[in-house]
């Protein structure tokens, strides 16, 4: 855009060309006729530099004085010399056609030389070399001092308040976060922190304590508020869950090997005179031996070794007797193979404590005795398996977890009158890093005893081979092993509710299995069978046989809730229709309650509530805080178990109501308000309806009472 000269700028260019060429021709002159007195130069002239005329810059301006030029469309050149900031401001005006402003403060000269600068980049370069600064405003332009703009922002900024409802955040933790955003003008509240933990306390239930979302109340600056918005939707987000699973193995090896022989030998006696016995040829009985032997006092002697008893029993025995000879040899070899596997598994919150127990508290009696008296108290020893585990996830699918498994066994015996705990265990803690859905060692144990224990008569046990006819050896070699695995899984919200929920259905699945698996004359069975009669007969259309298995099933099992429901809405009467009220207090209640609203309490019919709610009026439904309640039509119910149903739908009218006028307004009709359908079925056998229950042939009224309107009928097409 090319910038239009006034007439006068014109008339001033002319002069200063003039001016110039008067100049030109006089310095011309100096230099060729150089003074007499002036000593000679002998260093050569500067060599002359040819601009063209375009480019040539302006005479130097004299002192306070500002020239200015433009070279082409949006530039200029302009030239300060101890010119004032008010005139170069002047001048800088005229040729960016911008209105500047200066405060009283702004004060000073500025001398500079700009070269092909637009208005801006002339205006920044005078006030950044005079310190002053400026504020654009439309087609205004204001220069004033640091502290005066510091001063007309803070005049122009708004303080505003916001609240932040935070969902995953602590409050108090959200505060520290959000402070350096803040100006030193801010403020910040918070709700109180949340009690932590959940000890067993019977005097301290949280009273009137604020029960909701954490929340954050800012007072600042505008633009302050919108980066602590920005801080918080950062910072508040949904804390993964980590599903920790532990598996501790421990296999102990038992092998004992046992061997013993016993000899025993008389001299000058037998067996048989002394009335020694055996039995099984496994040792010889010792009798008393009487004195003197055999009545005379015949010399007598005997030997015998009992090594063989520290074998166990079991394994093999073998027994050599003779008149004063008897030989008996026993063997074991006891194999114990022992396996304990423990696999706990434990959902944790990232960087949160999480702990489970499975086991036994084994409590007993301690007793602190000090100078004056003697204090008990219980205690318990926990044994079992145990999961104590930090998560702290990482990137890249990395878990770090400071971990504690353990299985431990243990009891508490009697010493003396003192009890004493004892306990074995295996346990490891340790602080790892895993990634997600993998499996690590984090600890193991190898552990073997060998026992070699010998029995034997001195000297003659040490005897090379002979020698083992006079001892007994037990071998015994314990093998342990001991490993402990650890598997994370970061949780994926959606895929692992759909495996919970496949693993809650196999929970049923099992439990449904193990009542199958009782005794079909025990009435549980026969309950369950009864019911499923019941709705077999509903989708045969046999009401009668129908309420007979009901009847059956609530007589074996009266708090059976399905053949409850069932049989309410065959009968269409509740449960409890014939029953009294139970209390008398939410008699008068209900009273009380219809009193305040002026009706009459008759308009309570408590038996009917659950089927016949759409009758009572808005104002006592409302009061009594009774809400719609949502059945699945009877032939679907049926349908869905047991293949298509029989029954069909027609069109029915609701009959008018009569009877006396009641000053309670009727209830606008709606969509829950307008009757069900009445159903009919196949005519039952003959003998059927006969045998009692609710007759549901096309001719009588439907299941819910209500007559048909005309002989049409459209039967329903059975769902697939």
């Amino acid at each position: 855009m090319r910038t239009q000269m006034h007439p006068w700028k014109w008339g001033m260019l002319a002069l200063a060309a003039c001016l110039l060429s008067a100049t030109s021709i006089a310095a011309q002159t100096a230099t060729t006729a150089p003074s007499e007195e002036a000593p000679a130069d002998l260093t050569p002239p500067p060599a002359a530099t040819t601009k063209p005329a375009t480019q040539t810059p302006a005479t130097a301006p004299a002192a306070d004085e500002a020239t200015v030029r433009q070279e082409r469309p949006g530039t200029f050149e302009v030239h300060f010399h101890e010119a004032g900031l008010r005139q170069a401001f002047q001048l800088l005006s005229s040729e960016g056609h911008k209105n500047i402003v200066a405060t009283k403060d702004v004060t000073g000269k500025v001398t500079a030389d700009l070269y092909g600068v637009t208005f801006r980049e002339a205006l920044e370069a005078v006030l950044k070399s005079t310190g002053y600064v400026y504020e654009e405003e439309g087609n205004f332009v204001y220069v004033m001092t640091a502290d005066q703009k510091k001063k007309s922002e803070e005049s122009r900024r708004k303080m505003m308040v916001a609240t932040y409802r935070l969902a995953y955040l602590t409050a108090a933790d959200a505060k520290i976060l959000i402070t350096p955003a803040m100006s030193k003008d801010g403020m910040i509240a918070i709700t109180p922190a949340a009690t932590a933990g959940i000890a067993a306390n019977i005097t301290d239930a949280g009273g009137n304590n604020y029960a909701a979302d954490d929340v954050l109340v800012v007072r600042d600056y505008e633009e302050n508020i919108a980066r602590i918005g920005d801080i918080i939707h950062d910072v508040d987000v949904k804390p993964e869950q980590v599903l920790i699973e532990a598996t501790i193995l421990r296999a102990t090896l038992t092998e004992n090997n046992d061997l013993g022989i016993d000899f025993s030998t008389l001299a000058g006696v037998s067996f048989d005179q002394l009335g020694f016995t055996t039995k099984d040829f496994t040792n010889i009985n010792t009798p008393a031996v009487p004195t003197p032997i055999n009545g005379s006092n015949t010399p007598a002697a005997g030997f015998r070794t009992d090594v063989s008893s520290t074998v166990p029993k079991g394994g093999l025995s073998l027994g050599f007797v003779t008149n004063d000879i008897g030989v008996f040899v026993r063997a074991l070899e006891t194999v114990t193979d022992t396996t304990i596997l423990a696999n706990p598994k434990l959902l944790v919150v990232n960087k949160q404590r999480g702990e489970v127990m499975i086991g036994n508290r084994d409590g007993y009696l301690t007793t602190t005795v000090t100078e004056t008296t003697a204090t008990q108290s219980v205690e318990f020893l926990e044994t079992g398996t145990r999961l104590i585990v930090r998560p702290y996830l990482g990137r890249n699918g990395l878990v770090r977890m400071e971990i504690h498994p353990e299985d431990s066994s243990g009891s508490v015996s009697l010493v003396g009158t003192s009890a004493l705990p004892s306990e074995t265990t295996t346990e490891i803690t340790s602080n790892v890093l895993v990634r997600d859905g993998h499996t690590i060692v984090i600890g193991g144990l190898f552990h073997e005893r060998t026992i070699a224990g010998r029995t034997q008569v001195p000297l003659a046990g040490n005897i090379p081979i002979l020698g083992a006819a006079f001892r007994s050896t037990s071998d015994t070699t314990v093998r342990e092993e001991v490993i402990i695995l650890i598997t994370p899984h970061i949780i994926r919200q959606e895929e692992d509710e759909a495996t919970s929920q496949q693993i809650k259905d196999d929970v049923e699945r099992m439990r449904v299995g193990a009542r199958k698996g009782l005794m079909w004359w025990g009435r549980p069975r026969l309950a369950q069978t009864y019911l499923r009669w019941a709705k077999e007969a509903v989708a045969e259309g046999k009401c009668g046989k129908a309420m007979c298995n009901l009847d059956m099933a609530l007589s074996l099992e009266p708090r059976m809730i399905d053949a409850i429901q069932l049989k309410e809405r065959l009968t269409d009467q509740a449960y409890w229709h014939t029953e009294p009220r139970p209390s008398t207090t939410r008699i008068i209640v209900e009273q009380l309650m219809m009193q305040e609203l002026g009706m009459p309490v008759e308009l309570i019919v408590p038996p009917c509530k659950p089927l016949h709610e759409r009758d009572i009026a808005p104002a006592v439904r409302q009061q009594q805080d009774i809400g719609e309640r949502k059945l699945m039509p009877l032939c679907e119910q049926v349908e869905c178990v047991f293949g298509p149903c029989c029954v069909t739908t027609r069109t029915v009218q609701q009959p008018a109501k009569t009877g006396p006028k009641s000053s309670v307004p009727a209830p606008k009709a709606g969509p829950r308000d307008a009757a069900p359908p009445a159903m009919t079925v196949k005519p039952a056998p003959a003998g059927e309806a006969a045998s009692g229950g609710t007759d549901l042939s096309s001719d009588g009224p439907g299941l819910f009472g209500q007559t048909p309107a005309g002989p049409t009928k459209t039967p329903s097409t059975p769902k697939k």
